[in-house]
């Protein structure tokens, strides 16, 4: 400790001058008066287990009094009486309670730390700040560009009419909060008073929890200009407790991807001339009243339900499709449906990528033979322009039988497909079960081998999309939908071995994927999404060049083929959806990639035991639309 604050005193006397002092609270030190710092640029600093304790009733625990001044509290100030932890009334000052800072009062109207018409103020928390006892203010601020930042924890649920930061005619202020603020009835967790241009913050890990009647988690009154923004939670219980209120103002910016809720009353109460930004991840539970010339913007990704109390839609700003009726917006996200080529065209790659097992360079099985695969694949497509990313992965099994047929090799195949797929920050998700079967053919011609194939079969492809839905229990509900169909994807593959050094195989493919999905109707929600049949096709060329290498002995031999390439994938059917929503007709793109590049590299390996055939096949591949894949099968036959 005495080496920490040897560091701290260094510091502060860079920051505050060569001239500056700095007062020290030693660490099992109690002092019962107020400590006064006068000149500017001097400090004071209570070390972990200091204490500041004055014992008259309305003494303030530490007074600043000048400009440039800092104070910094590791241990605790403990005040009774109308008074306040930390006073200052000083420009450029700063002040921070440290983690293992406490601010304490029982009294009615106690405040922690407060700065009266100081301007450029920096007042940090990270320890703790807890006020009992009605009209309290957690941090009090009335200068101009002041910077308050709450990274510990506020509470101030006993009494009424308390704040847990206060801005009073504190104009440009940056308010942010990353740690926990709760305060009680008719009580505000940030409260803007009078200030214009004002900033507000409650970040990720943030909370701001307003318990009782009257409460609210954040309170702009006559603050023009201001910017609200949410990415933690903000919640208000109670008779009239309101989630984010902000009336008297005009040029209001709220900005939410948290959650706001307010079961009882409002989530939202907002004036005149307000924009809300709904991002994703949004979530609203409870009315929302705005005044006139109202603008919503929609991010792309979030499925909205969203009901207005009061008021009504002047401007709208959203980049997916939607469906307005009256006080009612409803809007769908495209990107589950833009996943679904994505896993058609994986099912395809995946069962048929590693069928041939008669190529060029590998160790050949022959005769007659039962055989079994095992397959899978991972995908990761990273958020564009028109989609938001999101990944789907499968895994199965093939079981087949091989034949000599024709001089060449016939095999027919059937198995299981069980595959998901997830929007991210799980906006939707799917459940995909696909159950295959087909064939495949093998021969040599001229030099040269050919492969045909054949797979088919049936998808049932089980829906969820989560819907944010203000009017709904917890904000959000779940909109499900069983769908039904089949796909088609039929191959050809040309191989050809080059008799130069290291003997390369030139390997050309064409391959066709349909998937061919039935109407459906969503339940579940308020904005159910009927979506009509789709046929979705794509085709892929692909190219790609190996260098094989392969021993043998006795009955044994192996192989391995590793091999780069590239592929074009185009969607030639299917992009565009009609469905309908709330009653009425819907057009609109599936979004994502219709049509993409990629390059690719993998690997094959054989191995020959006697009559018993090992086989694997990896490949990963990264496209032009920010996707990325892995897929693999491996196996084995025997040969009679």
């Amino acid at each position: 400790m005495k080496r920490v604050t040897q560091i701290l005193l260094t510091l502060l006397s860079f920051s505050c001058g060569l001239q500056a002092k700095v007062t020290v609270i030693r660490s099992g030190e109690t002092v019962t008066s107020t400590v006064t710092i006068t000149p500017a640029g001097d400090g004071v600093i209570v070390e972990e287990r200091g204490t500041i304790f004055p014992l008259g009733s309305g003494d303030n625990g530490i007074e600043l009094t000048a400009n440039n001044q800092t104070a910094l509290n590791q241990g605790t100030i403990d005040v009774f009486g109308i008074a306040n932890g930390i006073n200052t009334v000083g420009d450029n000052v700063t002040i921070t309670n440290d983690k293992s800072g406490r601010i304490t009062s029982t009294s009615l109207g106690a405040a922690g730390i407060v700065n009266l018409s100081g301007a450029s103020a920096v007042i940090t928390n990270r320890g703790t700040i807890t006020l009992q006892g009605g009209s309290n203010a957690g941090i009090f601020n009335s200068g101009a560009n002041a910077m308050i930042t709450n990274s510990g924890t506020i509470g101030i649920t006993l009494g009424a009419d308390s704040y847990g930061i206060h801005n009073s005619s504190g104009a440009n202020a940056v308010i942010t909060n990353n740690g926990a603020i709760s305060v009680g009835i008719d009580s505000f967790g940030i409260y803007n008073l009078s200030s214009s241009n004002v900033s507000i913050t409650n970040n990720r890990t943030a909370t701001i929890l307003a318990l009782g009647s009257g409460a609210r988690g954040i309170n702009n009154v006559t603050g023009n200009n201001a910017v609200i923004t949410n990415s933690g939670i903000i919640s208000a219980s109670g008779s009239g407790a309101i989630g984010i209120n902000s009336t008297s103002s005009t040029g209001v910016r709220i900005n939410n991807a948290g959650i706001i809720r307010s079961a009882q009353s409002d989530a939202l109460n907002l004036g005149n001339s307000h924009t809300l930004s709904l991002l994703r991840g949004s979530l609203l539970e409870g009315t929302v009243s705005v005044g006139s010339s109202f603008t919503l913007i929609v991010e792309r990704g979030l499925n909205l339900f969203l009901t207005l109390g009061s008021g009504g839609f002047d401007s709208l700003d959203v980049s997916m499709p939607f469906v307005q009726v009256g006080s009612t917006i409803a809007t769908i996200d495209p990107t589950g449906l833009a996943m679904q080529a994505d896993v058609a065209a994986d099912l395809s790659d995946t069962l048929l990528d590693g069928l041939y097992r008669h190529r060029f360079g590998c160790c050949k099985p022959c005769g007659c033979g039962p055989w079994t695969e095992l397959l899978g694949s991972y995908r990761k497509r990273s958020h564009g322009d028109d989609a938001v990313g999101y990944e789907n992965w499968q895994g199965g099994f093939l079981i087949g039988y091989d034949a000599p047929i024709c001089s060449g090799n016939l095999s027919l195949f059937g198995g299981i497909s069980f595959a998901k797929a997830e929007v991210d920050q799980i906006t939707q998700r799917a459940d995909i079960n696909n159950y295959v079967g087909g064939l495949s053919y093998e021969t040599r011609f001229c030099g040269t081998f050919l492969g045909l194939a054949m797979a088919a079969g049936y998808v049932s492809w089980d829906n969820q999309r989560f819907v944010m839905n203000n009017l709904a229990a917890d904000g959000v509900e779940s909109a499900r939908a069983d769908i039904d169909g089949f796909f088609l994807s039929p191959d050809i593959t040309l191989v050809r071995q080059l008799n130069i050094w290291c003997h390369p195989i030139l390997s050309l493919n064409v391959r066709y994927a349909g998937l061919f999905l039935g109407n459906y109707d969503e339940r579940g929600s308020g904005s159910n999404l009927t979506v009509k049949d789709r046929e979705i096709d794509l085709i892929t060329p692909r190219l790609e060049a190996a260098i094989p290498y392969s021993s043998s002995w006795g009955s044994c031999c192996w192989s391995v083929e590793p091999y780069v390439g590239g592929f074009g994938r185009f969607q030639v059917g299917g992009y565009r959806v009609d469905g309908e929503l709330l009653g009425q007709s819907l057009q609109f793109d599936q979004e994502g990639p219709k049509n993409l590049a990629a390059f690719l590299l993998g690997f094959r390996g054989t191995q020959t035991i006697g009559r018993c055939h090992l086989f694997v096949n990896l490949e990963a591949s990264f496209d032009s639309a920010s996707s990325q894949r892995i897929l693999g099968e491996g196996g084995l036959s025997w040969s009679y």
